[in-house]
């Protein structure tokens, strides 16, 4: 272990107790951007904070947006700048009932923190601020180069990022970047995900009768269930393959880099399968590396709401007039959102059950980091040094996030870094949501590491 790496480790030894008290003071703040409660007295207590670790810090606005917390130190000569993503805004707590504490009570149990955000983001948040602060007192200055970037916006599907990353790009352009938020993995080792889908959001629609009628008439009048029904059974083949016509023209397979990573992914299909209390999977029992690879690397169109007729406690035989669905769409390399969009609108309104109104919007696009990034091999090295064990690396997101967006207007590629509870046990949207002081306290040490290492 490097001097410097045990003067980090034994100043977050020594202080980890006032350290956990500053992150319960910070989840006792509510920031529910859903509702806007707590927003702006959690910006000023960011604010203040960063400021007091010596950091140039401002609030970035546009119109009708809550403000992103900007917060950056001087670059000095030829160094490096990091970008560093993070989001101060949590979910509402509801249902309330189901929490065992005050959602902003910040409980320690059996050496958890319980609240709302303690893993999604503000504990990763608060990290990454810890590990400046530790810096600043070894070093006497938080390491040059560091751009905190913490919008407000996460938990609604950051509608106004884009608009604040062009606006701002000359300040936020950086050389390399990071987004802090998810959790280390089931198994306790490190966790970095090196890209993510992208996505298409759309609504189907069909309106038959002018009316909804007395199922009597069956015979007669169309069903909008059953041509709603017909259609969508037209998008899937048997084996769940996505049946428009060239919509997977464009998908890359994976390299033989991500391959590689792949076999280091732990997924068991037995644990999987109890994890979430089904008997099968649908793209059948693959284990290990291939059940790694349907995850990543197939597109889905996914049937994510979808209502018609009546759905009362009591029966009531009609034939529906109207019937509607809502789809995600999730993409991987080189699909594009807007060719997904067109796709799938041009096939809908070919179909022969139809008509049928759609509406596809191309919201996010698939993006990745090739695994030999300079500052995803530090991630990894580091990772492996502070944690003792190896990281698991994923090429892939399961889910999808506008990463893509950060290299058209910053500049620098970014990845991934979970620093908080595993997603299996961090109940994270859910009630209960935690964060261990292990997880929280390593972190720090974790983070310290990477901006010493590649600021300094």
């Amino acid at each position: 272990m490097t001097a410097i790496r045990e003067q980090i480790s034994a100043y977050v030894d020594a202080n980890a107790g006032r350290l956990v008290e500053e992150l319960q003071r910070f989840l006792r703040q509510p920031s529910i951007s859903t509702v806007n409660q707590g927003m702006e007295e959690c910006v000023d207590m960011l604010r203040e904070e960063l400021e007091g670790l010596g950091l140039k810090t401002e609030l970035l606005q546009v119109e009708g947006a809550f403000p992103a917390v900007f917060a950056r130190s001087p670059k000095k000569g030829e160094k490096k700048e990091l970008f560093v993503y993070n989001h101060y805004d949590v979910q509402d707590p509801d249902p309330l009932d189901q929490w065992q504490s005050d959602p902003f009570g910040a409980e320690i149990r059996d050496g958890y923190v319980y609240a709302r955000g303690a893993t999604d983001d503000k504990g990763n948040l608060y990290a990454n601020m810890k590990a400046l602060e530790v810096l600043k007192e070894l070093l006497g200055e938080v390491p040059p180069g560091i751009k905190l970037f913490v919008e407000g916006e996460e938990e609604i599907g950051s509608p106004n990022l884009e608009r604040y990353l062009s606006r701002f790009a000359d300040e936020l352009h950086a050389d390399g970047a990071v987004a802090c938020d998810r959790g280390v993995h089931e198994s306790g080792r490190p966790q970095m995900y090196l890209g993510c889908k992208g996505m298409v959001r759309a609504e189907i629609s069909c309106h038959r009768a002018k009316r909804d009628v007395h199922s009597g008439q069956a015979p007669l009048i169309p069903n909008a269930a059953w041509d709603l029904v017909r259609l969508l059974n037209s998008m899937m083949d048997e084996n769940h393959h996505i049946t428009i016509p060239g919509y997977l023209d464009a998908v890359l397979p994976p390299t033989e880099e991500e391959l590689a990573l792949i076999g280091t992914v732990p997924m068991d299909l037995g644990d999987y399968k109890t994890e979430y209390a089904v008997d099968r999977l649908v793209c059948g029992d693959k284990d290990g590396e291939e059940l790694v690879k349907e995850l990543l690397y197939r597109p889905t169109c996914n049937i994510s709401g979808i209502k018609s007729g009546w759905t009362g406690e009591r029966g009531k035989t009609i034939v529906p007039c109207d019937a509607w669905v809502r789809l995600d769409l999730r993409l991987i390399k080189d699909m594009t959102a807007e060719d997904a969009a067109k796709r799938l609108e041009e096939f809908v309104k070919a179909s022969p059950y139809g008509p049928f109104e759609v509406t596809a919007v191309p919201s996010i696009p698939p993006y990745k980091v090739p695994p030999n990034d300079e500052l995803v091999q530090l991630a990894g090295r580091l990772a492996k040094e502070v944690y003792g064990r190896d990281p698991v690396v994923w090429p892939y997101l399961d889910g999808t996030a506008p990463f893509g967006l950060f290299p058209r207007y910053i500049g620098g590629d970014i990845f991934v870094i979970g620093l908080g509870a595993p997603f299996a046990t961090a109940n994270t949207h859910a009630p209960n949501e935690n964060i261990s002081i292990e997880q929280y306290l390593t972190g720090i040490k974790y983070m310290a590491n990477i901006f010493y290492e590649y600021l300094c």
